[in-house]
């Protein structure tokens, strides 16, 4: 029996493993199996001519029971046709045993020499016993040698897995003069298929509830504070996450569509190398006064337009969105403002918070919004931008601009005697993640107990899009209800939410309930709810013990119970260690009042 369409992708099932993705597939059988596989930038190409490994039949008289073997029926049509673009091999697949049987290419040097003679190459066959093949399967690579009419001749048996470290290494593996162990060493690494798994092989290991908390919040709002202790790992997230997002999914990669029918398999890495033009990390200063530590300026000396790390990044995003067809969808560029309280936010950032929140969807879907202005000369400008390879780009810098819409910016803080405050209006137009967990015995005992779970975080980033009444009237009623009764109790303290931060609540719920493991999910959406109050709500809280003691104690027994809080809410005394139905919500705000009752004044940074 002929391999089939199935046995061809059986057998190199093994290249899938190591974490490369198929982009094309052949039509239909052929032999031999053409194999283009993309490693290190380049492809590497391979013609194998593979054959059913089968008993032959016959009886014990003519074979015996535990002899298989290939029949050579096919191969090059000439000696000088041997790796010619390709490398050409002869392999057996056992469908049975799922295993692969490698042969020493000289039985296909002579049917082909025979064919070249004689005119047929006839069907020689090839013997290796049952036990050969079973150990293949079993160990990885089990090497044997046997006698040919060639002499001495070599055979290795495998499992699919194996392959990939074959196709690398195949004289040696071949030739019994490398192991197994030491092939797979020089096979490429699996590849990262999600955002935990490639934080966690770069020494990070994010828990998926957070990565996917601040996914959501980087997809609804402009700009992303990370706050909390030193150390812990906030820019680390911020550029990780850059990276894998900025590595783009091959075509044919999970989640990027089928592959597309050719005359070959042709195998890719699931993702590019991270893009390092995509992303900076840029070192707010104590002595940033204005906007220009950002935006640049003019030099009135060289009429140039003198630039900044983070404008080079800002037109770079413009340049790419620009060119995308389809805007929403652009690919997404990503500034880490490092320490960002160093300086006041609103002195050299006033510009961006304004023009991100001018943002509105025209009737066409388009979004309109307020230009930056960048300079007053009638002419354009023009500033050279530096790419990560050491070249240079000229471009030209307009008098205004539109922020570009695929800019995600997240900024770090430490809080302490050395940093500034944040304003409500900086505050309004973030949303806050805290990183104060320090688990010191997974440290010390390792990450790898970090996965993803069922958390369906995606692979790419969804398209881009402002948040809107309608993403608040698609909240289920219940949490529509706890929203209103959380706002009437913050409007005591004049902390109540306004229409944009409660749309944004919606767009943010929604997305992040998307990540959560299916089986976690509820009808009120609790666990998302918990996360925007803990991320949008609690970090507008601040003030003296006069004016949040009442309203912030109310807030505790909501967060605890659900249900509204008697008059006498302030005399409460809380468990921290109670259940409650949002319960990191109701953790903050509970260490939040027992700030305020300790120090007559609260804030959300520590």
């Amino acid at each position: 029996m002929a391999l089939t369409f199935a046995d061809h992708k059986a057998l190199l099932k093994g290249i899938e493993s190591a974490g490369f993705r198929c982009m094309k597939v052949p039509g239909g059988v052929a032999n031999p199996i053409r194999v283009e596989w993309w490693v290190d930038g380049q492809p590497r190409r391979f013609r194998l001519w593979a054959f059913d490994i089968t008993h032959g039949g016959g009886g014990s008289e003519v074979r015996a029971a535990d002899e298989f073997r290939i029949q050579i029926t096919n191969g090059p049509a000439a000696s000088t046709a041997f790796d010619d673009g390709a490398t050409d091999l002869l392999i057996g697949y056992s469908r049975d045993r799922d295993a692969i049987v490698a042969y020493d290419r000289r039985w296909l040097e002579l049917w082909t020499k025979k064919r070249e003679t004689t005119g047929s190459g006839g069907s020689p066959s090839v013997q290796v016993k049952e036990s050969d093949i079973q150990a293949g399967h079993d160990q990885g690579i089990h090497h044997l040698v046997k006698s040919a009419n060639f002499g001495q001749a070599d055979i290795v048996t495998m499992s699919p897995a194996m392959l990939p470290a074959y196709l690398l290494n195949h004289d040696a593996v071949l030739r019994g003069t490398m192991t197994a162990a030491e092939a797979q060493t020089t096979a490429p690494t699996p590849e990262m298929t999600s955002v935990v798994d490639y934080c966690r092989s770069q020494g990070f290991a994010f828990e998926p509830d957070l990565i996917a908390r601040y996914l959501a919040a980087a997809l609804t709002k402009p700009l992303v504070i990370l706050a909390g202790v030193s150390g812990t790992g906030k820019s680390k997230l911020a550029e990780l996450v850059a990276e894998f997002y900025s590595a783009e999914m091959t075509p044919g990669a999970a989640g990027a569509g089928p592959p597309e029918t050719g005359d070959s398999f042709v195998f890719a890495p699931a993702r590019s190398a991270p893009d390092p033009d995509r992303f900076a990390l840029v070192a707010v200063r104590p002595d940033w006064i204005d906007n220009q530590s950002i935006l640049g300026f003019v030099n009135p000396i060289t009429n140039q337009y003198e630039s900044t790390q983070a404008l080079d990044l800002i037109l770079r995003a413009k340049g790419s969105l620009d060119a995308s067809t389809d805007k929403a969808a652009a690919p997404r560029f990503f500034m880490l403002l490092d320490e960002m309280n160093l300086a006041r936010v609103e002195h050299y950032f006033s510009d961006w918070l304004a023009c991100t929140e001018s943002r509105r969807y025209r009737p066409d879907r388009s979004i309109s919004q307020q230009p930056v202005p960048l300079h007053r000369v009638g002419a354009k400008l023009q500033t050279v931008l530096q790419k990560a390879d050491g070249s240079t780009e000229t471009v030209d810098v307009p008098s205004t601009m539109p922020l570009p819409t695929n800019l995600i910016v997240t900024g770090t803080v430490n809080v302490d005697e050395t940093t500034y405050g944040f304003s409500p209006k900086v505050l309004d137009r973030a949303m806050v993640l805290e990183f104060d967990e320090v688990d010191l015995e997974r440290l010390r005992t390792g990450a790898g107990a970090v996965t993803t779970g069922d958390y369906r975080l995606p692979d790419k980033l969804p398209s881009f899009r402002l948040a809107t009444r309608e993403d608040y009237a698609r909240l289920p009623a219940a949490a529509h209800a706890h929203i209103v009764a959380i706002n009437k109790i913050l409007e005591q303290a004049r902390l109540h939410l306004g229409y944009r931060a409660a749309n944004e609540i919606g767009l943010f719920m929604a997305l992040f309930n998307a990540m959560l493991p299916l089986d976690e999910g509820d009808a009120e959406w609790l666990r998302a709810l918990d996360a925007a109050i803990l991320q949008k709500v609690l970090p507008r809280l601040s003030g003296n013990r006069a004016k949040l003691e009442t309203p912030l104690a109310r807030l505790c027994i909501y967060l605890r119970d659900l249900a509204a809080a008697g008059d006498d809410a302030a005399l409460v005394t809380f468990d921290a260690d109670a259940s409650a139905k949002l319960p990191k919500s109701y953790k903050r705000a509970l260490e939040m009042l027992g700030g305020l009752r300790d120090f007559g004044f609260v804030s959300f940074f520590k």
